[in-house]
């Protein structure tokens, strides 16, 4: 780079030249000095129009993928037309919540002069662009907003341009109507950009206009004597580094509601129109509509209000998440017992407990079913006589095995798995030279990431029958599969029995990867014990999360003894640990292709195959590892607190030791 920006007429020195002009080393330092104190971001209540807006285009695009799902029943029509009208239909139906929603940021600065003398030559500049364009000629504008002083970019759209650029697709999708409307509403809007200095803040607003700026600076309508804030305001003292909120509107806007149902009765309604569907079918969706709406509607989050805020302390930083939306499914009733089937040092584990409800799975078995009834009557009834074989052998051979799984979670999942525990674990206790068959050998040992799920259990026994029957279960599948296509599956292939073992704490059952290439060590495996069910990669770590241990990880920051809904916790120099051998080892790697050695299952690479300059390079990659390991573990828990969901957390942090 250096020796570039020696050379006349390289971009590179021209750039240079330019960065030391006094008023550039003006608008470098203003920029230093503007993110090096106090900045704030937030968007104003045109977000919750277009939130529920982008929601509907989402529930659009849904039913477009569901109509993709009817290819090959006979249903002439096309997917991707249809899902564009969808689209085209919910703008024109919601043509008010059709807007550019405003953002601003705010940098307090120290230097005010020279935001002055900056923001002055951004006018001067952005005028000199513009004015050589008609029709942005008057668009740059300097105004004062409220109590600030702002040089603002103003864009309008041209609708007959949008129109004349979308005319081929209008005529093929039949929508003029609607796309009239939605272009009539697009040439209303404005897109401005505003940046300026309201008292020692730099101001930049994008969005759909200034009005909001002119509130800026006042006392009035504070956030702060919300009652949400409250929770700011008895944190006061704390020394805070971060305030983030979610109002109640915005939460309604982007949270799951019945309404993202009636995406399916809006397909059925679409397809009756354009005489895909008989008329009927309209009023049989709306009901499957109505079926679904009623049993999961009391079952979805209400929302609420969200706030966050961080914090420092002596060892590191700290926060809170507090989530008032009701009607959650966690439960923090007592303390969170599976956190002792962890292994006890695992690099990272997390944890929480649900409220489980049968009559949730029981609707969404009858759902299910009438969906299914739907599909026989319209769909099959009108699909060629291929998709009609394709059915009936699904309905005669596949079908009766999803009755037999529902009963299987009914009569033994269900009662086994009701304390509603529920686990990740990640661990590196094994190592390897070589993970895989064609990877190069290592001279170093490797790490191997095992990560696993732990269930916690009530009753042993009828998991295991569970488990048995899926076993059952999947030598069917594999027979009716067969049955449907013999040429899927090889008549010589079954699935293998697994190997089962006593353990330590219960039963371990492992199945072998053949053909995969992998160390032996990496095996799937299910461990059940008394109180737990272990699903591993490696069977080592599923001996070890059989056997209850107290928890070690980040045991200096928290004991997890108390009522929680869930809890995590990172053992991140211990995570680096595991990283670092595997860089090491990539970068070896990259060295010998470099160098165009050979790279294969017969190599070993090592330290052997470094130069004195790649050391180097490796020995910086190291060090920066190292400088990583300043953060040595984080915690968090969950837990419900006087109708809120609280999430406290904090990390520990250390200074490298000076040398």
């Amino acid at each position: 780079i250096a020796k570039q920006q020696a050379q006349p007429g390289n971009p590179l020195t021209i750039a240079a030249m330019l960065l030391q002009m006094p008023e550039n080393q003006q608008a470098i330092a203003l920029l230093q000095d503007m993110v090096a104190t106090d900045t704030f971001v937030f968007g104003t209540p045109s977000w919750i129009q277009a939130a529920g807006i982008f929601k509907k285009l989402q529930q659009a695009q849904q039913a477009g993928n569901i109509a993709a799902l009817s290819k090959g029943t006979g249903i002439d029509f096309n997917p991707q037309e249809t899902t564009a009208r969808l689209i085209v239909k919910a703008l024109a139906e919601n043509t008010d919540d059709i807007v550019i929603p405003d953002l601003v940021w705010g940098f307090q600065t120290t230097q005010q002069e020279a935001a002055e003398t900056q923001l002055k030559r951004l006018e001067l500049t952005a005028k000199m662009f513009t004015q050589a364009q008609p029709l942005l000629a008057n668009a740059v504008t300097r105004q004062t907003i409220g109590k600030g002083d702002f040089v603002t970019l103003t864009i309008r759209p041209d609708p007959n341009l949008l129109r004349m650029l979308s005319a081929d697709a209008v005529e093929d999708l039949d929508v003029e109507e609607e796309v009239n409307a939605i272009l009539t509403r697009v040439g209303e809007l404005e897109f401005v950009i505003a940046i300026g200095l309201l008292d020692d803040h730099v101001i930049l607003s994008i969005g759909g206009g200034t009005d909001h700026l002119e509130k800026l600076g006042r006392n009035s309508d504070s956030l702060l004597k919300t009652d949400p804030f409250a929770k700011i305001r008895e944190a006061d003292g704390k020394p805070l580094t971060g305030i983030s909120y979610l109002s109640e509107p915005l939460a309604a806007a982007v949270m799951q509601s019945a309404d993202d149902f009636e995406q399916i009765n809006g397909l059925i309604t679409a397809l009756v129109k354009a005489g895909k569907l008989p008329d009927e079918a309209e009023a049989d969706a709306q009901q499957l509509v109505e079926q679904l709406v009623a049993g999961y509607t009391d079952r979805l989050p209400l929302p609420g209000p969200w706030l966050a805020y961080s914090y420092l302390t002596d060892t590191g930083y700290a926060g809170e998440v507090w989530n008032w939306a009701q009607n959650m499914p966690w439960d923090g009733s007592k303390p969170l017992d599976l956190l002792e089937f962890t292994g006890g040092s695992p690099f990272a584990t997390l944890a929480f407990r649900t409220e489980t409800d049968p009559e949730s799975f029981e609707a969404f078995v009858a759902w299910i079913a009438s969906a299914r009834d739907f599909a026989v009557k319209y769909l099959a009834a009108a699909a060629d006589e291929d998709a009609k074989e394709r059915f009936s052998a699904f309905e005669e051979h596949v079908l009766p095995l999803g009755g037999e799984l529902a009963d299987t979670i009914r009569s033994n999942f269900l009662p086994a798995l009701k304390s509603g525990q529920f686990g990740l674990v990640l661990d590196a206790d094994s190592t390897t030279t070589k993970l895989q068959q064609a990877l190069p050998t290592s001279a170093d040992p490797l790490p191997i990431i095992e990560p696993a799920i732990v269930l916690s259990i009530d009753d042993e026994e009828k998991f295991r029958e569970g488990l048995s029957d899926l076993f059952a279960l999947s030598d069917k599948l594999l027979a009716a599969i067969r049955k449907i296509d013999g040429n899927t599956v090889p008549s010589e292939y079954q699935i293998p029995d697994p190997t089962q073992t006593e353990v330590d704490g219960g039963k371990l059952w492992t199945f072998a990867l053949p053909g995969t290439g992998l160390d032996e060590q990496v095996q799937l495996s299910i461990g059940i014990g008394e109180k737990v069910a272990v699903f591993s990669l490696v069977p080592e770590q599923a001996k070890r999360l059989l056997v209850a241990k107290p928890l070690k990880t980040a045991a200096s920051l928290s004991a997890f003894d108390s009522k929680l809904a869930g809890a995590a916790a990172l053992d991140w120099v211990g995570l680096i640990d595991v990283i670092e051998p595997w860089a090491v080892y990539l970068a070896r790697c990259g060295i010998v292709q470099n160098k165009g050695g050979r790279l294969d299952s017969e190599s070993t690479v090592g330290p052997d195959v470094e130069t004195e300059e790649t050391k180097k390079d490796i020995a910086q990659l190291v060090t920066l590892l190292r400088l990583a390991r300043c953060l040595k573990a984080a915690v968090a828990e969950t837990s419900v607190e006087n109708a809120a969901t609280v999430t406290r957390w904090q990390n520990q942090i250390e200074d490298l030791p000076a040398e």
